[in-house]
């Protein structure tokens, strides 16, 4: 024991921007706390206080200029703490890794240039936890230190003390973490004497030389108030067996690393903070599919804009030069790649703050209002259009350099059509990619009802006859009158690249080859006694599905069940928690298992049937669920060894939860490797658990399997299978359990229809690669036809395995780019980014660490390493003096 432990108080006013209220009152409460925090520094000038989010430092800023000003004043006089770093608290368990590094990115830039600081200690108050990936996250943006309240002592037990600790990532990287154990991070206006009681208790049972003592109101902002400060005071008087030190999170963590050197070292951990609030994993499930969606859009398309404005920039410097067989002898005015990059960057720049804002722990986590949940999906829909606005302009400017042209057309006959596809990935895809074009500006007449006759052509740009494969349009009009075609067609597309099909109406149509019958994909169509038993296959799977009996739906691979003798099941759960789940960490809440109704298949029907693909839709319904169902179209593509699946539900039931279960069948069973931000995570059957883009199910590469999918976030391990929550129809910002008959004015979350889609594959499969090719396919845009300069196949820049791009992002200054990447194996690696020819070096780079580069506009062979925020970090690259856009 320690004769005189310090108590380091550490003042602080949480508040949810958005939770029980909307964003316009709780960014506006920020003034009003800071306000009332101002006043009593003048009244109490012992006292400090720590503040985060720049969300709400920009709010102040913007309406209350001369609070700001007292706010940077006190901030210099060392008794206003910027902490945190981030522009909110956002949820750490459900975003991608980009998008939590983004915070500290766009955070840490305003923390250094508005309030002349440079956090060091990271600060999440009311997070649901923290995935095992963050360290890196935290360490690649700089941060020593990281201070949070969740999961608490109840939900999940740390070592040693239980409160301080070294966080281990799977670089190596630690960051040394203090989790809040006496309490929570405010208290009410009569408590403040027990909390420094109970954190006396602590530091003396622990033998702590330094303890912090959270104390202030919180929620909906507040803070330290009078009644706390003067029961400081008196507490103080009477306590001398203390030292009560108004303080910063700063000054405690340098404290208990002094603690360390002195104590013989705080314990390590290694692995993730959870788990609590698991009821938010699946809430407010539409609203997650649509973060998703803006997410990956996001990103794709900024991968885009910026590849696009590097070959702009390459083309300027390196003019004349060749480029996809062509020569450039254009000076840099007339090279047509001058791209709106302040524009385009504005825009993105508006979408990515749409995107943080709702990652906020109340919003994306979907235990908010539903007036709120409403208007953040509005706002999120905006970013969704501004960035397909940023998409087009991209493409558009890069198709005016790129050589369009088309055959002239023949006897009034409309030309064939050029299709640009842009593949917004580091790798190369090869797959199959739809295209649905207008073949001339009215229905063709001549092919009326014998529209299957009409003669189609898909060709690469020198006119070679790709194989294809007529699938239905997206709409059922004038059926029996061709106007609109919809193909689907394998293709090759360079890695962040390029190329150029013609696809349309040819009445001299060359005939393809067709695939040898073992290559392709086919379906097939029995039944028997009124049962409808239809069936699809390639060369890798047959899925069969029957409405005879229970009605069920089976995939073998490779002449094996995937999913063993039961196949893929669809079960729908009694779930009356409210939006939390077990708000007070209820144990039953964390196993949703009860009142188990299992659809069955009642209806099915084969919609393509080959060569190329063949499609499977199937209906599930359950009586006891009455109007609700779920139908599945399930694809298999010649050559692909993945199962394609695009899922419809309708809900109508309240208090349920829909579940795919997918058994595991033999040895792989028991364990499964979930994507979380900032690396994986393996797990066993441990209750509702949070996933992000792909899980990789059990440790045998001959009976694993892979599942990628487009929105879902939360799965559990039970019963030898892997069960994956579709929805939940829970109420809005209910905490108690309860029943539809309770209240049922009281609205419920998610009911009607929801849409997602999902993939399968083998173990061996890549799965950040399947979850690419699912959450953000090649791009496909049918072009106006012109001459240009690049050839009609080409790549601007490409990455080596097994490093992951993150990012590639024009830098937050304006000068230059910025690669991020993370290294997604188990040993140390130094990568190559070769960018429109030069290769320039990346690393050496741990296991699963996180690092950024920005690259010169002038010389593109120049590169510095950077942190987050865009600060550069000594470290010497090299590259080769390689010239011009590569080319196909």
């Amino acid at each position: 024991m320690h004769p005189h432990p310090t108590l380091h108080l550490i003042g602080n006013s949480h508040l949810d921007p958005v939770w029980l209220w909307d964003w316009r009152e709780g960014l506006t409460e920020g003034i009003s706390t800071c306000q009332t925090i101002l006043r009593l520094m003048d009244e109490f000038p012992e006292m400090t206080y720590i503040r985060g989010e720049t969300a709400i430092y920009g709010h102040v800023e913007k309406f209350a200029p001369g609070v700001f000003k007292a706010i940077r004043e006190q901030i210099d006089a060392g008794r206003w703490e910027v902490v945190g770093g981030g522009y909110l608290q956002p949820d750490t368990n459900l975003p991608a890794t980009e998008v939590l590094t983004r915070h500290f990115t766009k955070g840490l830039r305003y923390c250094i240039h508005k309030l002349g600081t440079h956090p060091c200690v990271a600060w999440a108050a009311d997070s649901f936890g923290h995935s095992a990936g963050y360290p890196e996250i935290l360490a690649a943006a700089g941060f020593e230190y990281f201070a949070f309240s969740r999961p608490s002592a109840r939900d999940l037990a740390l070592p040693g003390n239980g409160a301080a600790f070294w966080w281990e990532a799977a670089s190596g990287k630690r960051i040394l973490c203090w989790r809040l154990p006496v309490g929570w991070y405010g208290n009410e206006r009569d408590d403040m004497a027990r909390r420094l009681d109970e954190s006396l208790a602590f530091a003396q049972q622990r033998g702590l030389r330094d303890v912090a003592v959270f104390y202030g109101l919180g929620n909906h902002g507040g803070g330290p108030c009078r009644q706390h400060l003067f029961d400081i005071r008196r507490w103080a008087e009477c306590t001398p067996e203390a030292r009560v030190e108004h303080s910063s999170l700063a000054r405690f963590f340098e404290k208990l690393a002094e603690s360390e050197n002195h104590g013989g070292g705080w314990p390590a951990f290694r692995g993730e903070l959870n788990f609590c609030m698991r009821g938010c994993y699946a809430s407010a499930s539409r609203f997650k599919a649509a973060y998703r969606r803006a997410e990956s859009r996001l990103l794709a398309v900024e991968r885009t804009a910026t590849a696009a404005a590097i070959l702009a920039r390459s083309a300027e410097l390196q003019s004349p030069q060749r480029v996809g067989g062509e020569f450039l002898n254009q000076d840099a005015g007339g090279s047509g790649l001058v791209l709106h990059t302040t524009t385009q960057g504005n825009i993105l720049a508006a979408a990515w703050e749409s995107v943080l804002f709702n990652t906020f722990h109340d919003i994306l986590p979907g235990s908010a209002i539903e007036r709120t949940m409403d208007e953040q999906a509005d706002w999120l829909g905006v970013a969704a259009h501004r960035v397909r606005e940023v998409e087009l302009e991209a493409l558009h400017q890069l198709a005016t350099c790129i050589n369009t042209q088309v055959p002239l057309p023949v006897d009034g006959r409309p030309a064939v059509l050029p299709v640009l596809l842009f593949n917004s990935h580091p790798y190369a895809f090869t797959g199959q990619i739809e295209v649905e074009v207008c073949l001339d500006y009215r229905p063709v007449f001549s092919y009326r009802d014998r529209a299957d006759e009409l003669p189609l052509q898909v060709t690469t740009a020198d006119g070679e006859p790709l194989l294809f494969q007529a699938i239905a349009t997206e709409s059922n009009f004038l059926p029996g009158l061709p106007w609109r075609k919809r193909v689907v067609v394998p293709v090759t597309i360079p890695p962040l690249g390029w190329r150029v099909l013609h696809f349309g109406w040819n009445e001299e149509a060359i005939p393809v080859v067709p695939l040898p019958s073992g290559k392709r994909a086919c379906a097939d169509r029995t039944g028997q006694n009124g049962s409808s038993e239809c069936c699809i296959a390639n060369e890798f799977y047959r899925i069969d599905t029957s409405t005879a009996g229970a009605g069920k739906l089976s995939v073998w691979y490779r002449g094996r069940p995937l999913f063993g003798a039961d196949g893929l099941d669809v079960v729908c759960f009694e779930d009356h928690w409210g939006s939390w789940g077990g708000h007070e960490g209820e144990p039953e809440a964390n196993d949703i298992s009860q009142d188990p109704r299992r659809w069955s298949v009642t209806r099915a029907e084969i919609i393509e049937n080959g060569p190329l693909r063949a499609a499977l839709w199937v209906e599930f319904t359950s009586p006891r669920d009455g109007a609700s169902h779920l139908a599945l179209t399930l694809r298999l593509a010649a050559s692909e060894e993945r199962v394609h699946v695009d899922g419809r539900l309708f809900l109508a039931s309240p208090g349920r939860r829909l579940k795919l279960v997918l058994p595991v069948p033999g040895s792989a069973r028991g364990l499964a490797t979930f994507d979380v931000p900032g690396g994986t995570v393996t797990r066993g059957e441990c209750g509702e658990v949070p996933g992000g883009r792909w899980v990789r199910v059990g440790t045998d590469t001959a009976t694993g399997w892979v599942l990628a999918a487009d929105s879902f976030y939360n799965y559990d391990l039970k019963d030898d299978a892997l069960r994956v929550t579709v929805v939940r129809s829970t109420r809005y910002a209910w905490n108690p359990s309860s029943t539809p008959t309770e209240q049922p004015w009281r609205p419920y979350q998610d009911m009607g229809t929801h849409r997602f889609s999902f993939a399968v594959a083998p173990w061996h499969t890549s799965p950040a690669a399947l979850a690419d090719a699912l959450e953000s396919p090649p791009s496909v845009w049918v072009s106006p036809a012109h001459p240009g300069e690049l050839g009609t196949t080409g790549s601007i820049a490409a990455l080596t395995a097994p490093l992951r791009l993150l990012a590639l992002k024009r830098a937050e200054d304006g000068r230059g780019s910025i690669v991020r990447v993370q290294n997604a194996s188990g040993e140390t690696v130094t990568g190559e980014f070769v960018c429109t020819g030069r290769g320039i070096a990346l690393g050496p780079l741990a296991a699963w660490e996180i690092a950024s580069w920005r690259i010169s506009d002038n010389a593109m062979d120049e590169s510095v390493r950077v942190d987050a925020a865009e600060t550069n970090v000594p470290l010497p690259v090299t590259a080769n003096a390689e010239a011009g856009a590569a080319a196909i």
